[in-house]
């Protein structure tokens, strides 16, 4: 769970996740909803053809009883009393004759009076015992006056075969005319229909009695409750359940006759027509998912390479090594990012060249001033103990004559000493104040190579910031494709809209504005997405901020160490600057000792006041020296603790290779 998490910290995961959503997810809305609408498309082409068989058949029946009906009308008008000779009448019979000979679908067709005269052609019935006034077709036709009368199907008595009724009474009312049509070509026609692989079509009459039906006899009724359902409205579709199959039944009604002709086939049937549609979307969409990824694969490939390097340079320069730089030949933000991490990079390396360099100077001067601190002290001590000696010397002086000569010896060259060293004190603190004035120069170029850093720091800011501007720029065009996205919707709803009040003409062009205001749809959800990446590459960029911001503390620190380091400089050089005028005090004093020692050399008889007057004159110079001595120590601890810090500056450095 853990090593899971600590993955999707990565950016490559994010983006590789990002696009798979953005690419995988439209991909199955889209395949589902064109398998969707293709397969409605083929079940409604596979439906609409079942009605137009309906429909044809329902023609042929129209064709078939209305061709009769107006064959009837005729006859009803041409056949009065008069046509009506007997039994025999063999003007009406020729007539009936020829009709009946013309069309091989009429059964018989015949005339019924109203004296019981029974006329038919050809001659089917008994006429001997057959009274035309007590059957339905003349008891309802007469009834019926100026009305056209279709009969219920029903099975012939001779032959068995269904048969239909059309009749009409004269328009003298001497009769009814009637026709009998075998229903044998329309069952011809229905049972030549094909609905589906293993459908069939049916003709039923408006008792729910058989007509055409391959599994029930003709004249009986069909049973199955669904069946019921079509007698509640004219036509349509509907489902049901049969044999434990799934159903779906096509319907129409006979205007004339009031039958019903429908045609059913099993569902499966209809959605195995649609199987190939969803095999090739699957294809289509795998194929567009794997070309997809091929193109996600470069873009992240692209995006994390350069990236990684940055990181691995990044964490190269955080162990000290400047040796390297990045090799991102890009012209991208990411490209120029790399160039200004070389950038930063070469200006820190010629930095720590500088600083190096600087902190190697400090430290041999400081070293310099320290040796050269050291032998004036040690001049220093000489002197006291010469003064000391020149001292005794006059006091001995007073003491006797005859040691006058080796004293005045003794002090003339303790005074040369003296002025020797005195001389060599005054020349090492000037070349002191020399070294220690250019070590404040070499520390004012360190503090000046500091605020080079911290100017490089700060443009580095500034490059990161105007990244997260452009991030910003970035969500400001997002809102705009957003907009676009928008507008795009509301154009797909007004034309959808267009090409309702279009009618049927506009009904491609619906679609076609239902896919742009999809489309328009799923690309606001795409925009979304790619804000939220967006916004992850600020908070990347904020974090940036606040890392060179606390890079540029620790600049500053740098320039405030090497700011206290030139106050202590400055102190040396003070130091040093005030050891000149008392050597030089020192050098006159022990030249005024040489003039002293040789007037005492010529007048002797002034030895004794001599010999006091330089008893005093050692006095103060041993107090002068004193002074020195302890000013000597102040510029060895001081040069001592430049040096330290320059040791410490380098330690500090030695830790970046360049």
């Amino acid at each position: 769970m853990g090593s899971s998490f600590t993955y999707f910290k990565n950016i490559s995961p994010k983006l590789i996740l990002s696009f798979s959503f953005i690419l995988i997810i439209p991909a199955l809305i889209i395949g589902a909803l064109s398998y969707g609408t293709a397969k409605k498309a083929v079940e409604h082409e596979m439906m609409a053809g079942f009605s137009d068989s309906i429909n044809l058949l329902n023609t042929s029946i129209d064709n078939t009883i209305q061709a009769k009906i107006h064959d009837i009308e005729t006859f009803s008008k041409s056949v009065a009393l008069s046509s009506y000779k007997g039994e025999q009448s063999p003007e009406l019979r020729q007539k009936l004759a020829q009709y009946s000979k013309l069309h091989p679908e009429v059964y018989s067709i015949y005339v019924g009076t109203n004296t019981g005269l029974f006329i038919e052609e050809p001659v089917i019935t008994d006429t001997s015992t057959y009274d035309p006034r007590t059957r339905d077709w003349y008891k309802e036709s007469m009834n019926k006056k100026g009305e056209m009368v279709v009969s219920e199907p029903y099975p012939d008595v001779t032959t068995g075969d269904m048969v239909v009724t059309v009749s009409k009474a004269t328009e003298d009312g001497s009769g009814v005319v009637g026709v009998d049509i075998s229903l044998n070509y329309i069952q011809g026609l229905i049972k030549q229909v094909k609905i589906g692989e293993k459908g069939y079509a049916f003709l039923l009459d408006k008792d729910q009695t058989a007509i055409v039906h391959p599994s029930v006899k003709a004249g009986e009724q069909v049973k199955a409750a669904f069946y019921q359902k079509m007698y509640d409205k004219n036509k349509g579709q509907l489902e049901y359940e049969d044999k434990g199959s799934e159903q779906i039944m096509s319907f129409a009604t006979n205007e004339l006759t009031g039958w019903k002709i429908g045609g059913t086939v099993k569902y499966s049937e209809v959605t195995a027509a649609a199987s190939p549609i969803f095999k090739k979307t699957l294809f289509v969409i795998l194929l567009s998912i794997l070309a997809g990824a091929a193109i996600v694969f470069f873009i992240i490939k692209s995006i994390i390479k350069p990236l990684r390097e940055l990181k691995e340079q990044a964490i190269t320069v955080s162990k000290g090594n400047l040796t390297e730089q990045v090799n991102i030949e890009t012209n991208d933000e990411i490209g120029h990012l790399a160039q200004a991490f070389n950038d930063m990079q070469e200006n820190i390396k010629r930095l720590v060249q500088k600083i190096e360099y600087n902190a190697e100077q400090v430290a041999a001067a400081s070293q310099e001033l320290t040796a050269s601190a050291e032998q004036t002290s040690a001049a220093t001590e000489q002197v006291a103990v010469s003064v000391q000696e020149v001292a005794g010397g006059a006091e001995k002086q007073t003491a006797g004559i005859d040691q006058t000569a080796r004293s005045l010896n003794e002090a003339a060259q303790g005074t040369t000493q003296i002025a020797d060293r005195s001389a060599k004190v005054s020349d090492l603190a000037q070349h002191t104040t020399t070294q220690a004035e250019e070590g404040g120069e070499a520390l004012g170029n360190t503090v000046k190579q500091m605020h080079s850093i911290h100017q490089s720091v700060a443009e580095s800011n500034t490059m990161i910031q105007s990244l997260y501007e452009r991030s910003k720029e970035v969500s400001s065009i997002l809102d705009a494709i957003t907009g676009i996205a928008e507008q795009t919707n509301l154009l797909a709803l007004n034309a959808a809209i267009e090409a309702a009040r279009a009618g049927e003409h506009g009904k491609g062009f619906a679609v076609v504005a239902d896919e742009v205001r999809k489309l328009a749809e799923q690309s606001q959800q795409s925009v979304k997405e790619i804000f939220d990446i967006v916004q992850g590459i600020q908070k990347d960029t904020e974090n940036s901020v606040q890392v060179m911001s606390r890079v540029t503390n620790d600049v500053q620190t740098g320039v405030d160490i090497s700011n206290e380091a030139i106050e202590k400089f400055k102190r040396i050089l003070q130091s040093t600057r005030e050891i000149t005028p008392q050597m030089e005090e020192v050098s006159a004093t022990a030249q005024q000792m040489a003039a002293a020692v040789q007037e005492v050399t010529e007048v002797t008889t002034e030895l004794a006041i001599i010999a006091k007057g330089n008893a005093a004159t050692s006095e103060e110079v041993a107090a002068s020296t004193e002074e020195q001595l302890a000013s000597m120590e102040e510029i060895s601890a001081s040069a001592q603790a430049l040096s330290s810090m320059a040791e410490e500056l380098k330690e500090l450095i030695s830790v970046f290779k360049y």
